[in-house]
Protein backbone atom coordinates (compact mmCIF):
# COMPACT_ATOMS: atom_id res chain seq x y z
CA UNK A 1 0.00 0.00 0.00
CA UNK A 2 2.56 2.26 0.79
CA UNK A 3 4.37 1.42 -2.18
CA UNK A 4 1.58 2.74 -4.39
CA UNK A 5 1.12 5.55 -2.64
CA UNK A 6 4.31 6.29 -3.13
CA UNK A 7 4.50 5.96 -7.10
CA UNK A 8 0.97 7.78 -7.12
CA UNK A 9 3.01 10.38 -5.48
CA UNK A 10 6.29 10.50 -7.22
CA UNK A 11 3.51 10.18 -10.80
CA UNK A 12 1.88 13.20 -9.75
CA UNK A 13 4.97 15.09 -8.82
CA UNK A 14 7.10 14.03 -11.84
CA UNK A 15 4.04 15.27 -13.78
CA UNK A 16 3.64 18.80 -12.69
CA UNK A 17 7.38 18.76 -12.99
CA UNK A 18 7.23 17.96 -16.41
CA UNK A 19 4.24 20.45 -16.83
CA UNK A 20 7.11 23.34 -15.27
CA UNK A 21 9.37 22.41 -17.65
CA UNK A 22 7.51 22.31 -20.80
CA UNK A 23 6.31 25.73 -19.55
CA UNK A 24 9.37 27.27 -19.19
CA UNK A 25 11.35 25.86 -22.26
CA UNK A 26 8.37 27.07 -24.37
CA UNK A 27 8.27 30.77 -23.02
CA UNK A 28 12.27 30.86 -23.66
CA UNK A 29 12.39 29.36 -27.08
CA UNK A 30 9.19 31.34 -28.52
CA UNK A 31 10.85 34.55 -26.73
CA UNK A 32 13.64 33.04 -29.51
CA UNK A 33 12.04 32.12 -32.22
CA UNK A 34 9.73 35.10 -32.50
CA UNK A 35 13.31 37.50 -32.74
CA UNK A 36 14.15 35.16 -35.27
CA UNK A 37 11.23 35.76 -37.62
CA UNK A 38 11.00 39.19 -36.72
CA UNK A 39 14.42 39.61 -37.95
CA UNK A 40 14.33 36.77 -41.14
CA UNK A 41 10.60 36.14 -41.45
CA UNK A 42 10.20 39.95 -41.99
CA UNK A 43 13.17 41.79 -42.92
CA UNK A 44 15.71 39.00 -44.48
CA UNK A 45 18.25 38.91 -41.89
CA UNK A 46 19.32 35.64 -41.44
CA UNK A 47 20.50 35.58 -37.73
CA UNK A 48 22.12 32.05 -37.25
CA UNK A 49 24.46 33.74 -34.27
CA UNK A 50 21.19 33.58 -31.67
CA UNK A 51 22.84 32.19 -29.11
CA UNK A 52 25.26 34.94 -28.61
CA UNK A 53 22.52 37.51 -27.40
CA UNK A 54 21.17 34.30 -25.25
CA UNK A 55 24.79 33.78 -23.73
CA UNK A 56 24.82 37.34 -23.31
CA UNK A 57 21.84 36.86 -21.06
CA UNK A 58 23.41 34.99 -18.94
CA UNK A 59 26.59 36.68 -18.64
CA UNK A 60 24.87 39.19 -17.28
CA UNK A 61 23.39 37.81 -14.77
CA UNK A 62 26.45 36.05 -13.48
CA UNK A 63 29.09 38.46 -13.89
CA UNK A 64 27.08 41.78 -13.52
CA UNK A 65 24.07 40.81 -11.12
CA UNK A 66 26.09 38.19 -8.91
CA UNK A 67 28.80 40.96 -8.46
CA UNK A 68 26.21 43.74 -7.50
CA UNK A 69 24.24 41.43 -5.07
CA UNK A 70 27.94 40.65 -3.05
CA UNK A 71 28.16 44.35 -3.26
CA UNK A 72 24.77 45.24 -1.12
CA UNK A 73 25.33 41.79 1.45
CA UNK A 74 28.60 43.23 2.10
CA UNK A 75 27.03 46.62 2.67
CA UNK A 76 24.49 45.21 4.83
CA UNK A 77 27.40 44.05 6.99
CA UNK A 78 27.80 40.12 5.87
CA UNK A 79 31.18 38.51 5.84
CA UNK A 80 31.50 36.83 2.44
CA UNK A 81 34.16 34.83 1.67
CA UNK A 82 37.21 35.72 -0.91
CA UNK A 83 36.08 36.52 -4.49
CA UNK A 84 39.08 38.53 -5.79
CA UNK A 85 40.59 35.91 -8.00
CA UNK A 86 39.73 33.32 -10.18
CA UNK A 87 40.04 30.17 -7.82
CA UNK A 88 38.38 32.02 -5.24
CA UNK A 89 35.49 33.11 -7.43
CA UNK A 90 34.85 29.62 -8.55
CA UNK A 91 35.65 27.70 -4.97
CA UNK A 92 33.94 29.96 -3.01
CA UNK A 93 31.37 30.93 -4.66
CA UNK A 94 28.33 28.43 -3.44
CA UNK A 95 29.08 28.98 -0.14
CA UNK A 96 29.14 32.84 -0.67
CA UNK A 97 25.66 32.77 -3.00
CA UNK A 98 23.38 29.63 -1.65
CA UNK A 99 24.52 30.60 1.45
CA UNK A 100 25.53 33.91 2.66
CA UNK A 101 23.90 35.98 -0.13
CA UNK A 102 20.97 33.66 -0.71
CA UNK A 103 20.37 33.54 3.27
CA UNK A 104 19.78 37.60 3.79
CA UNK A 105 17.82 38.79 0.42
CA UNK A 106 15.49 36.30 1.37
CA UNK A 107 14.15 38.54 4.01
CA UNK A 108 13.53 41.45 1.23
CA UNK A 109 11.42 41.12 -1.71
CA UNK A 110 12.26 44.25 -2.85
CA UNK A 111 15.51 43.54 -3.43
CA UNK A 112 14.96 40.70 -4.75
CA UNK A 113 12.85 42.11 -7.32
CA UNK A 114 15.07 44.75 -7.77
CA UNK A 115 17.74 42.28 -9.23
CA UNK A 116 15.25 41.00 -11.40
CA UNK A 117 13.93 43.75 -13.07
CA UNK A 118 17.86 45.59 -13.31
CA UNK A 119 19.28 42.10 -14.79
CA UNK A 120 16.15 42.31 -17.53
CA UNK A 121 17.40 45.85 -17.88
CA UNK A 122 20.71 44.87 -17.92
CA UNK A 123 20.45 41.92 -20.56
CA UNK A 124 18.24 44.18 -22.97
CA UNK A 125 20.94 46.63 -22.85
CA UNK A 126 23.81 45.09 -23.21
CA UNK A 127 21.75 42.27 -25.96
CA UNK A 128 21.59 45.86 -28.24
CA UNK A 129 24.89 46.52 -27.56
CA UNK A 130 25.99 43.49 -28.51
CA UNK A 131 23.84 43.35 -31.82
CA UNK A 132 25.16 46.79 -33.09
CA UNK A 133 28.92 45.24 -32.44
CA UNK A 134 27.70 42.29 -34.42
CA UNK A 135 25.95 44.57 -37.60
CA UNK A 136 29.21 47.03 -37.68
CA UNK A 137 31.40 44.30 -39.37
CA UNK A 138 28.61 41.90 -40.85
CA UNK A 139 25.90 43.93 -41.54
CA UNK A 140 26.80 44.60 -45.21
CA UNK A 141 27.61 41.06 -46.23
CA UNK A 142 25.62 38.88 -48.14
CA UNK A 143 23.19 36.33 -46.84
CA UNK A 144 25.59 33.60 -46.77
CA UNK A 145 28.62 35.09 -45.38
CA UNK A 146 26.39 36.80 -42.71
CA UNK A 147 25.32 33.81 -41.61
CA UNK A 148 28.91 31.92 -42.00
CA UNK A 149 30.46 35.51 -39.88
CA UNK A 150 27.26 34.99 -36.76
CA UNK A 151 27.82 31.39 -36.74
CA UNK A 152 31.24 31.66 -35.72
CA UNK A 153 30.46 34.83 -33.60
CA UNK A 154 28.23 32.31 -31.43
CA UNK A 155 31.35 29.57 -31.15
CA UNK A 156 33.31 32.65 -30.25
CA UNK A 157 31.12 33.89 -27.46
CA UNK A 158 30.98 30.32 -25.72
CA UNK A 159 34.69 29.73 -25.95
CA UNK A 160 35.43 32.99 -24.02
CA UNK A 161 32.89 31.96 -21.19
CA UNK A 162 34.68 28.71 -21.26
CA UNK A 163 37.81 30.18 -20.47
CA UNK A 164 37.89 33.70 -19.01
CA UNK A 165 36.75 32.32 -15.41
CA UNK A 166 35.57 35.84 -13.76
CA UNK A 167 32.28 36.09 -16.28
CA UNK A 168 30.98 32.62 -15.60
CA UNK A 169 33.08 30.46 -13.85
CA UNK A 170 34.65 28.72 -16.78
CA UNK A 171 33.72 25.25 -17.43
CA UNK A 172 32.74 24.59 -13.77
CA UNK A 173 29.92 27.47 -13.89
CA UNK A 174 29.01 29.25 -10.74
CA UNK A 175 26.22 29.72 -8.87
CA UNK A 176 23.54 32.40 -9.44
CA UNK A 177 21.70 34.63 -6.56
CA UNK A 178 18.20 33.46 -6.16
CA UNK A 179 15.61 36.24 -6.56
CA UNK A 180 13.01 34.61 -5.72
CA UNK A 181 14.49 33.28 -2.17
CA UNK A 182 11.71 35.35 -0.21
CA UNK A 183 9.21 32.71 -2.04
CA UNK A 184 8.44 29.50 0.28
CA UNK A 185 7.13 27.22 -2.45
CA UNK A 186 8.49 26.40 -5.69
CA UNK A 187 10.32 29.12 -7.41
CA UNK A 188 10.11 27.36 -10.68
CA UNK A 189 6.90 27.54 -11.70
CA UNK A 190 7.34 31.86 -10.94
CA UNK A 191 9.96 31.75 -13.05
CA UNK A 192 7.74 29.65 -15.92
CA UNK A 193 5.05 32.25 -15.38
CA UNK A 194 7.02 34.90 -15.50
CA UNK A 195 8.90 33.82 -19.14
CA UNK A 196 5.56 33.07 -20.43
CA UNK A 197 4.23 36.51 -18.90
CA UNK A 198 7.88 37.99 -20.81
CA UNK A 199 7.18 35.81 -23.94
CA UNK A 200 3.02 36.95 -24.40
CA UNK A 201 4.55 40.90 -23.94
CA UNK A 202 7.20 40.44 -26.99
CA UNK A 203 3.97 38.79 -29.08
CA UNK A 204 2.45 41.92 -28.64
CA UNK A 205 5.26 44.10 -28.59
CA UNK A 206 6.59 42.14 -32.23
CA UNK A 207 3.30 42.38 -33.07
CA UNK A 208 2.69 46.21 -32.77
CA UNK A 209 6.15 46.85 -34.78
CA UNK A 210 5.33 44.93 -37.58
CA UNK A 211 1.43 46.39 -38.21
CA UNK A 212 3.38 49.73 -38.17
CA UNK A 213 4.90 51.55 -41.56
CA UNK A 214 8.09 50.87 -39.77
CA UNK A 215 6.73 46.75 -40.47
CA UNK A 216 6.07 47.50 -43.88
CA UNK A 217 9.46 49.01 -44.81
CA UNK A 218 11.21 45.70 -43.50
CA UNK A 219 9.39 43.49 -45.51
CA UNK A 220 9.99 46.00 -48.51
CA UNK A 221 14.02 45.48 -47.81
CA UNK A 222 12.78 41.51 -47.73
CA UNK A 223 11.61 41.53 -50.98
CA UNK A 224 13.66 44.50 -52.21
CA UNK A 225 16.34 46.61 -50.58
CA UNK A 226 17.50 47.65 -54.11
CA UNK A 227 14.50 49.58 -54.44
CA UNK A 228 14.29 50.65 -51.12
CA UNK A 229 17.44 52.29 -51.29
CA UNK A 230 16.77 53.75 -54.45
CA UNK A 231 14.02 56.34 -52.70
CA UNK A 232 16.41 57.32 -50.02
CA UNK A 233 16.09 54.76 -47.31
CA UNK A 234 19.21 53.96 -45.31
CA UNK A 235 19.43 50.19 -45.70
CA UNK A 236 21.85 49.06 -43.61
CA UNK A 237 20.99 51.66 -40.95
CA UNK A 238 17.89 49.68 -40.41
CA UNK A 239 19.04 46.46 -40.96
CA UNK A 240 21.29 47.44 -38.00
CA UNK A 241 18.31 48.71 -36.13
CA UNK A 242 16.21 45.52 -36.38
CA UNK A 243 19.29 43.47 -35.30
CA UNK A 244 19.92 45.28 -32.27
CA UNK A 245 16.23 46.10 -31.22
CA UNK A 246 15.77 41.80 -31.56
CA UNK A 247 19.24 41.06 -30.23
CA UNK A 248 17.82 42.84 -26.70
CA UNK A 249 15.00 40.88 -26.97
CA UNK A 250 16.51 37.70 -27.01
CA UNK A 251 19.17 38.14 -24.33
CA UNK A 252 16.25 38.59 -21.53
CA UNK A 253 16.14 34.37 -22.45
CA UNK A 254 19.65 33.79 -21.48
CA UNK A 255 18.74 35.96 -17.98
CA UNK A 256 15.47 33.64 -17.48
CA UNK A 257 17.60 30.92 -17.55
CA UNK A 258 19.65 31.65 -15.37
CA UNK A 259 17.29 32.14 -12.97
CA UNK A 260 15.53 29.35 -13.43
CA UNK A 261 18.75 26.84 -12.55
CA UNK A 262 20.31 29.54 -10.53
CA UNK A 263 23.53 28.49 -11.94
CA UNK A 264 25.40 29.63 -15.10
CA UNK A 265 28.00 27.57 -17.45
CA UNK A 266 28.57 28.13 -20.97
CA UNK A 267 27.52 24.35 -22.17
CA UNK A 268 23.73 25.72 -21.40
CA UNK A 269 24.42 28.00 -24.23
CA UNK A 270 24.80 25.85 -27.21
CA UNK A 271 24.24 26.51 -30.86
CA UNK A 272 22.33 24.24 -31.59
CA UNK A 273 20.23 24.40 -28.74
CA UNK A 274 19.74 28.48 -29.23
CA UNK A 275 19.73 28.55 -32.79
CA UNK A 276 19.13 25.64 -34.99
CA UNK A 277 16.40 24.48 -32.88
CA UNK A 278 14.54 27.76 -32.54
CA UNK A 279 15.38 27.93 -36.51
CA UNK A 280 13.28 24.57 -37.17
CA UNK A 281 10.95 25.89 -35.30
CA UNK A 282 10.31 29.32 -37.32
CA UNK A 283 10.47 27.14 -40.50
CA UNK A 284 8.54 24.61 -39.47
CA UNK A 285 5.28 27.42 -38.03
CA UNK A 286 6.22 29.65 -40.75
CA UNK A 287 8.09 32.67 -41.94
CA UNK A 288 6.99 36.07 -41.46
CA UNK A 289 3.62 35.35 -39.02
CA UNK A 290 4.26 34.85 -34.96
CA UNK A 291 1.50 32.53 -34.76
CA UNK A 292 3.04 30.04 -36.99
CA UNK A 293 6.03 30.36 -34.84
CA UNK A 294 4.36 29.67 -31.69
CA UNK A 295 2.55 26.21 -33.65
CA UNK A 296 6.19 25.19 -34.35
CA UNK A 297 8.03 26.30 -31.15
CA UNK A 298 5.11 24.00 -29.32
CA UNK A 299 5.20 21.32 -31.51
CA UNK A 300 8.93 20.64 -31.39
CA UNK A 301 9.42 21.75 -27.63
CA UNK A 302 6.62 18.55 -26.73
CA UNK A 303 8.54 16.55 -29.37
CA UNK A 304 11.58 17.28 -27.16
CA UNK A 305 10.16 16.72 -24.04
CA UNK A 306 8.72 13.31 -25.11
CA UNK A 307 12.18 12.20 -26.48
CA UNK A 308 13.74 12.96 -22.94
CA UNK A 309 11.13 11.27 -20.63
CA UNK A 310 10.78 8.35 -22.66
CA UNK A 311 14.00 7.82 -23.72
CA UNK A 312 14.28 4.56 -22.67
CA UNK A 313 11.85 3.54 -24.84
CA UNK A 314 13.79 4.77 -27.99
CA UNK A 315 16.51 3.28 -27.13
CA UNK A 316 15.01 0.00 -27.25
CA UNK A 317 13.93 0.76 -30.87
CA UNK A 318 17.49 2.24 -32.06
CA UNK A 319 20.28 0.89 -33.29
CA UNK A 320 22.28 3.51 -32.24
CA UNK A 321 22.80 5.49 -29.37
CA UNK A 322 20.07 7.93 -28.19
CA UNK A 323 22.18 10.68 -27.48
CA UNK A 324 22.48 11.28 -30.88
CA UNK A 325 18.95 11.13 -31.69
CA UNK A 326 17.90 14.34 -31.08
CA UNK A 327 20.67 16.13 -33.43
CA UNK A 328 19.44 13.32 -36.25
CA UNK A 329 16.21 14.77 -35.64
CA UNK A 330 16.55 17.94 -36.28
CA UNK A 331 17.73 17.81 -39.31
CA UNK A 332 15.32 15.40 -40.80
CA UNK A 333 12.79 17.71 -39.89
CA UNK A 334 14.22 20.59 -41.09
CA UNK A 335 14.78 18.48 -44.53
CA UNK A 336 11.11 17.51 -45.00
CA UNK A 337 10.01 21.23 -44.03
CA UNK A 338 12.25 22.23 -46.74
CA UNK A 339 10.94 20.05 -49.37
CA UNK A 340 7.31 19.12 -48.31
CA UNK A 341 5.94 22.59 -46.42
CA UNK A 342 8.74 25.24 -47.75
CA UNK A 343 6.30 28.25 -45.94
CA UNK A 344 5.62 25.97 -43.02
CA UNK A 345 2.32 24.90 -41.27
CA UNK A 346 0.88 28.36 -41.61
CA UNK A 347 2.03 30.19 -44.64
CA UNK A 348 2.53 34.23 -44.33
CA UNK A 349 -0.59 36.09 -44.84
CA UNK A 350 -0.89 39.54 -46.32
CA UNK A 351 -0.20 42.37 -44.46
CA UNK A 352 -3.11 44.21 -42.81
CA UNK A 353 -3.18 47.97 -42.70
CA UNK A 354 -5.90 49.23 -40.07
CA UNK A 355 -8.00 52.20 -41.90
CA UNK A 356 -7.69 51.09 -45.37
CA UNK A 357 -11.13 49.20 -46.87
CA UNK A 358 -9.44 46.39 -48.69
CA UNK A 359 -12.97 45.11 -50.72
CA UNK A 360 -13.46 48.76 -51.82
CA UNK A 361 -9.85 48.71 -52.97
CA UNK A 362 -10.26 45.63 -54.72
CA UNK A 363 -13.55 46.54 -56.35
CA UNK A 364 -12.67 49.84 -57.34
CA UNK A 365 -13.16 50.69 -61.12
CA UNK A 366 -11.45 53.71 -62.70
CA UNK A 367 -12.95 54.75 -65.98
CA UNK A 368 -10.88 55.18 -68.28
CA UNK A 369 -12.01 55.99 -72.04
CA UNK A 370 -9.42 54.13 -74.50
CA UNK A 371 -11.31 56.15 -77.32
CA UNK A 372 -9.64 59.05 -76.50
CA UNK A 373 -5.85 57.72 -76.11
CA UNK A 374 -4.78 57.42 -79.51
CA UNK A 375 -5.72 61.13 -80.06
CA UNK A 376 -4.09 62.18 -76.81
CA UNK A 377 -0.78 60.92 -78.08
CA UNK A 378 -1.23 62.17 -81.36
CA UNK A 379 -1.65 65.46 -79.58
CA UNK A 380 1.24 64.48 -76.99
CA UNK A 381 3.71 63.76 -80.27
CA UNK A 382 2.77 66.87 -82.44
CA UNK A 383 3.87 68.99 -79.94
CA UNK A 384 7.02 67.41 -79.26
CA UNK A 385 7.78 67.73 -82.87
CA UNK A 386 6.98 71.32 -83.05
CA UNK A 387 9.07 71.88 -80.09
CA UNK A 388 11.82 70.13 -81.90
CA UNK A 389 11.52 71.49 -85.16
CA UNK A 390 11.42 74.78 -83.71
CA UNK A 391 14.76 74.22 -81.70
CA UNK A 392 16.50 72.91 -85.10
CA UNK A 393 15.15 75.70 -86.79
CA UNK A 394 16.28 78.41 -84.45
Amino acid sequence: MLDLIGGLAWAVTGNARLIVDIAMFFGLLVIVAMAINFQYGNAGIPNMGCAVQVIIGGFTVSAITTRLTFWVVAQAGVELLEYNNDFDWVYNNQINVSVLANGYIKDNAALCISLLLFSIAMCILLGAVVGWIIAVPAIRLRATYLMVTLITMADASQIIGRNVVGISGGTLGMFVPNVFAFYPGDRTVIMAALTLFIGLISFFIFKTMLNSPYGRLMRSIRENEVTVGSVGKNVVSIRRNILMFSSGITATAGCLLAFYYSFVVEANYQRAYWTYWPWLMLMMGGPGNNAGTFLGTTLIVALRRIIIVYKWVFDRLLFFPIAYFERLLLGILLLIVMIYRPNGLIPEKLLYIPGINYRQLVREEVPVDWRSAPKAREAIGGSILDRLRGKGGS
